[in-house]
């Protein structure tokens, strides 16, 4: 039987009977600010109890992002987990108090309206692929409680990224840039030449070492990572990143012409292993030595650099299941992504074309 009184704040509480636990009546509370509020939320707690909802465990949303946490620890890798944490904390930071049976899909796009605003990380507009990757944590989430059967309804099930949200392209760099990087010797050369082409990530290209180089059959032969954060060498973290990848002409070169001081194909010039900052600042040595004769240029990035061989293999008439293998890529729309986004660019730089062919010339000027 549900009951309802008002509270000393001037709120209304209800509470209904939700089950027996060790002989124990256990009650469910709910509020609102209008009687009318109150019974509605009485009415929906009724119709979750009659589809077989287990209402007496703790319903606050804090709750299962901790249960569903834990039992992610025991499946994933620890890279994998930490990442599953940060965005599973903002959901909390945003909704953790809250009682999951409450929640309404208005609720969670409040949420993500205010991360495609700001991301907290930046301090900018969240990009799509941020918002769809918070959006598929809270999905999990909520397919978890409906396990448990803390919920028959799922709000998380409606929830969409706007279309109008902001896509973030990973440009690759221009034929100049390879051709500056090509003709300027430094340390940073030779692993910002095997990511334009061969795709290496550059963790990949940390752990690689001259074993894994076969320069008489132009390739190279991918099985290992570098783990900045665990500073530890590691396998893929996917079978697809355990690959075999071709060595084009220009990187023929520039690996025959590569001193063998050490096993590793691109070592530190302490002759160790790069770490991040260490990594950072060569790369940042590269970028000021490119700038004093090319002000223009755009700063480096490694996953320009990695997407640079993506359009590469587009240029050459790759099939795009190839250029999945060699890119390493472990779901193929990523690839179809890159792509797309590539045809799209040709076809309205031909459309650019075909209009200036046919747009009136100016005459010319007449002779004296």
């Amino acid at each position: 039987m549900a009951k309802r009184k008002t509270r000393s704040d001037g709120r209304y509480q209800g509470k209904i009977l939700v089950g027996v636990i060790d002989g124990r009546q256990k009650y469910k509370y709910v509020y609102g600010k209008t009687k009318k509020e109150v019974d509605e939320k009485l009415a929906a707690l009724r119709v979750e109890l009659g589809k077989g909802a287990d209402l007496t465990q703790n319903m606050s949303l804090s709750f299962w992002i901790d249960r569903w946490l834990s039992r992610l620890e025991q499946t994933q890798t620890p890279d994998w987990h930490a990442v599953c944490r940060v965005r599973a904390e903002y959901w909390r930071a945003a909704l953790g108090d809250r009682d999951v049976s409450q929640l309404n899909t208005a609720d969670l796009e409040d949420v993500l309206l205010g991360l495609k605003r700001r991301n907290p990380s930046t301090g900018k507009p969240s990009s799509k692929k941020t918002l769809t990757e918070y959006r598929n944590i809270i999905c999990r989430i909520f397919a978890f409680c409906r396990q448990a059967r803390v919920l028959t309804f799922d709000p998380s099930e409606f929830l969409t990224v706007e279309k109008n949200a902001s896509v973030a392209r990973r440009d690759a760099v221009s034929d100049d840039v390879i051709q500056a990087i090509r003709s300027t010797p430094c340390e940073a050369q030779l692993p910002c030449l095997i990511m334009i082409y061969a795709g290496l990530r550059l963790g990949e290209v940390c752990a690689l070492t001259w074993t894994d180089v076969d320069l008489d059959n132009d390739r190279i032969l991918v099985n290992k990572s570098y783990n900045f954060k665990a500073c530890a060498v590691k396998s893929p973290k996917t079978a697809a990143g355990t690959r075999t990848v071709p060595v084009p002409p220009p990187l023929h070169d520039a690996l025959a012409a590569a001193p063998r001081t050490s096993l590793l194909v691109c070592p530190h010039r302490s002759g160790r292993i790069y770490t991040r900052s260490g990594w950072d600042n060569v790369l940042t040595v590269l970028d000021h030595k490119l700038s004093e004769t090319h002000p223009d240029f755009p700063p480096l990035r490694a996953h320009n650099l990695r997407h640079t061989c993506c359009t590469l293999y587009y240029e050459a008439g790759i099939d795009v299941l190839t250029a999945q293998k060699w890119m390493g890529h472990a779901n193929p729309q990523t690839t179809i992504g890159i792509y797309t986004h590539l045809r799209e660019q040709k076809e309205a730089s031909n459309v650019t074309r075909l209009n200036a062919f046919f747009s009136p010339q100016k005459p010319a000027e007449k002779t004296k």
